[in-house]
């Protein structure tokens, strides 16, 4: 079965999206990722892990980061394990998640949520692996105007098969386990589309 992110995995650090999107977006994470660093040790899991950048940039900002990079595909995470030999990963798929018997401070999405084919199921399996306290930050480009939704119907021949959310589509989307605790939108050009950055807690039961 052909997988679209073996194609790109060589090409991925260099594509153009890196500076305007990918790149920024993995700066604001690093940041609201600092309240954590005197917690004695903080359990991160990558999902979409993709080459590996966030993970090489977390393990050298932080010390006290136990971090696993999740990816189903085989290209991006040796990619990834080349740049980050002392980091855990997993080749998976998002759908096998529930086979995962382990329990996350912070649980990191970025641009990987559009590709998921059931996200609600998704979610659900991430409300069990997210430890009480813990937090999730989900970062997508947002279909949330006419000019974003025009935008991204370009990215999708490149990508293949996506779905971006409305802010609506979202937040109803993780209603039954997650409540927003923060949203920031990142938007570096105007020609970008919209990027949300979603900080996630567990609903209270």
């Amino acid at each position: 079965m052909f997988n679209i992110w073996n194609f790109w995995a060589d090409k991925y650090d260099k594509l153009w999206v890196q500076k305007y999107s990918l790149k920024p977006t993995r700066h604001y994470i690093i940041k609201v990722l600092s309240n954590y660093k005197n917690k004695d040790e903080l359990k991160v899991l990558d999902l979409g892990c993709g080459t590996g950048e966030l993970i090489g940039e977390l393990t050298k900002e932080f010390k006290n980061i136990k971090i696993t990079g999740l990816d189903f595909s085989e290209k991006m995470i040796q990619i990834s394990k080349k740049r980050n030999p002392s980091v855990k990963h997993l080749i998976m798929d998002v759908s096998e998640l529930n086979f995962l018997d382990e329990e996350y401070d912070i649980i990191i999405s970025t641009h990987s949520i559009p590709y998921y084919k059931e996200p609600q199921l998704i979610f659900k399996h991430l409300y069990k692996m997210l430890k009480y306290d813990g937090r999730i930050f989900a970062a997508f480009a947002s279909g949330d105007s006419i000019y974003d939704k025009f935008i991204l119907s370009f990215v999708k021949l490149t990508t293949g098969r996506a779905n971006y959310p409305s802010d609506y589509e979202f937040r109803l989307l993780i209603s039954p386990f997650f409540d927003v605790e923060n949203l920031e939108i990142i938007r570096k050009k105007c020609f970008m589309p919209r990027i949300a950055v979603y900080t996630l807690k567990k609903v209270k039961s």
